[in-house]
């Protein structure tokens, strides 16, 4: 991850002025459900009763930092190769293809009154494998992201279908974007994943989009990793925004201090040296490794080892301090280590 250093600062500049324009150029499409897929929308909505013709899950919703207060969502949901229709075309039989339309409606919630629609999109889902290394049982997630909004509470209808709308599957999903308007001499941070992978793209994707194990976020390509599963020579490969943060009066730089902690059973097992940063934008590899101290009765050191985690459930506790305010935040990011 250290070699993408040069993309997370790229993409500091670029997230105030170019993600919105992505956002507004979506708002301008032509928007269509069918009334076939909205009317079954409609109907499993207030007990959010799905319909599973194509069996898939609704996974999470991610979200990061857009301009003017707004949040950016990143809607992610699971399909196995085997219920998707793969079939080879005559003229290329190496080549399995499977065509979908997937439909986007997101609900503004509020207490006491009905969901209202605050978005709909759609977009083409058409996915190609190899017939030699195609896998039926194999279960990928997939993405959809391109709108930002306002923070509160929100109710996801999503729907896949086959061109013919023979099958229609619907499922919901409750979701909460945040009010970082509301931090006060504090610090948060989006929620925290380790990627798999991590690269720019030339150009701002501007269209709904539905990504394969990745998402996109303005001109960066992210793989995030769907579990907390870790095996104890691996490494986080964290990823997250600090949000609250002050400039300094006279560089209008930041002065952030990140101090990482790993704990076990409540117990602290090893701590790393506070480091100083100055984005908001953490790319963060973090090894499993940790040196255990021997010490005699008179504190003199005796004993120095390099171990790694033994496997077990973690908690990585993220201490954040701003340098230029003295506002703080905390952050936990559970996982993992597994033989």
């Amino acid at each position: 991850m250290n070699a993408t250093k040069a993309v997370v600062l790229t993409l500091t500049a670029l997230v105030a002025v170019a993600l919105p324009l992505a956002a507004q150029q979506q708002q301008q499409q032509q928007i269509v459900i069918p009334p076939q897929v909205a009317s079954l929308i409609d109907a499993g909505l207030a007990q959010q009763q799905g319909r599973m013709d194509i069996p898939m899950a609704c996974l999470k919703t991610l979200y990061l930092p857009a301009q003017q207060g707004q949040v950016y969502p990143v809607f992610f949901f699971q399909l196995k190769n085997a219920d998707l229709g793969f079939a080879a075309p005559a003229d290329n039989p190496a080549l399995l293809k499977a065509a979908h339309y997937v439909f986007l409606r997101v609900y503004r919630l509020a207490p006491g009154a009905a969901p209202v629609v605050a978005r709909e999109r759609n977009a083409r889902f058409d996915l190609e494998e190899a017939q030699a290394a195609f896998q039926p049982e194999a279960l990928n997630y997939y993405t959809l992201a391109g709108d930002i909004y306002p923070a509160g509470d929100y109710r996801l209808a999503l729907a896949v279908t086959t061109p013919d709308y023979a099958k229609i599957s619907v499922v919901y999903s409750d979701f909460t974007l945040p009010d970082y308007a509301q931090l006060k001499n504090q610090l948060a941070t989006t929620p925290v994943f380790s990627v798999l992978n991590l690269q720019m793209l030339p150009v701002a994707d501007s269209r709904l989009t539905v990504h394969k194990n990745s998402f996109v976020y303005n001109t960066l390509l992210l793989a995030p990793k769907m579990n907390a599963e870790f095996k104890a020579g691996e490494s986080l490969d964290l990823f997250y925004f600090i949000i609250g943060a002050a400039s300094d009066p006279a560089s209008g730089a930041l002065n952030l201090q990140i101090t990482y902690t790993f704990k076990k059973d409540g117990k602290e097992v090893n701590k790393l040296a506070p480091q100083t940063v100055n984005s908001p934008i953490i790319s963060q590899p973090i090894d499993f490794t940790f040196t255990e101290v021997t010490k005699d009765a008179k504190g003199k050191e005796t004993d120095r080892k390099t171990k790694l985690l033994e496997p077990g459930d973690y908690v990585l506790e993220i201490e954040l301090l701003d340098n230029v305010s003295k506002a703080k935040g905390l952050q936990e990011f559970k996982f993992k280590i597994v033989p």
